[in-house]
């Protein structure tokens, strides 16, 4: 009889393997089918595609897990070198999505309520910009989960973890933890708690940014009487598409109020690997070139 965490195990590398070959695929279609009518636009669905396979392939190489015990979670890698360096640049490289998430949503507001700027993305220095700002984020992140978070193999939040990594797997990591402990024999840690904060600021910024380009679009492609119905129908597609891609994150903040999660903690961070599969699948499935 399976555990609900080894059937998750098993969903997670079928989706894994599906998201490196589906990705591949995009990216050929995007290349090979795009009309004149999608432009610009296609260089992002490549660029997503692209690394939505690097990330399937750090997911199976490093396979992060996080694991929370009352007030204080972590995240661990289930690697041979146990390093806080790979568990810092695993968590780093999921937050590019946030950065790619908004570059898509500013070329659909854009594309439908000042058309003249899509030229900008054609522009090296432009380019070269929002390069710069998705390095930057999983720069940010990688300092911030390294520098500011603890996880020395002697700490009591690392024990605690530890224990109860090895009590749900079977498999004793000593050390590459990286540790959130809110209250140490029930005494508040500042420390911990300014991570969370700043993790949350972070967060909560993109998605600000995300959901106020989004709602603009949608409101512009329903007002935008100049437009065909064959282009208002491909904005709107693309607006569900990238609408459909939001990752979310949030158990670092249960851990703050001591909200218990069962299995579900591990289970968040391993289906995190699920959603560039289905990026793939949407796209393709949305955009009738693609199909």
């Amino acid at each position: 009889m399976f555990t609900p965490l080894e059937v998750i195990d098993y969903i997670v590398e079928a989706q894994l393997r599906g998201g490196i070959l589906l990705n591949g695929l995009l990216f050929y279609i995007v290349r090979r089918f795009s009309k004149a009518s999608v432009g610009t636009y296609k260089n992002l669905l490549a660029t997503f595609a692209v690394y939505d396979m690097f990330l399937s392939c750090l997911h199976l190489l490093l396979r992060p897990a996080t694991v929370t015990s009352g007030t204080t979670c972590g995240v661990i890698t289930d690697t041979f070198t146990e390093d806080r360096k790979l568990t810092s640049i695993s968590c780093a490289c999921f937050t590019v999505p946030f950065a790619l998430m908004n570059i898509h949503f500013l070329y659909r507001f854009w594309s439908i309520r000042y058309p003249h700027l899509i030229a900008l993305f054609s522009n090296k220095k432009f380019i070269a910009a929002i390069v710069f700002w998705g390095i930057m984020a999983c720069v940010v992140w990688y300092l911030l989960c390294y520098y500011v978070l603890t996880g020395e193999v002697d700490e009591i939040g690392t024990h605690i973890l530890r224990n109860e990594y090895a009590k749900r797997t079977g498999k004793f990591k000593l050390d590459g933890w990286l540790v959130i402990d809110y209250w140490t024999y029930g005494e508040f840690q500042p420390r911990p708690f300014t991570a969370m904060v700043i993790f949350d600021v972070i967060i909560f910024a993109s998605f600000t940014m995300a959901i106020t380009l989004g709602a603009l679009t949608y409101y512009f492609i329903r007002t935008a009487y100049k437009l065909s119905v064959q282009s208002r129908n491909l904005q709107r597609m693309f607006f569900i598409a990238v609408c459909a891609q939001i990752p979310y994150y949030c158990v670092i903040n249960f851990a703050f109020f001591d909200i218990g999660l069962s299995f579900v903690d591990m289970a968040w961070m391993r289906m995190t690997a699920c959603f560039p599969a289905w990026d793939a699948v949407i796209i393709i499935g949305l955009i009738r070139d693609y199909r």
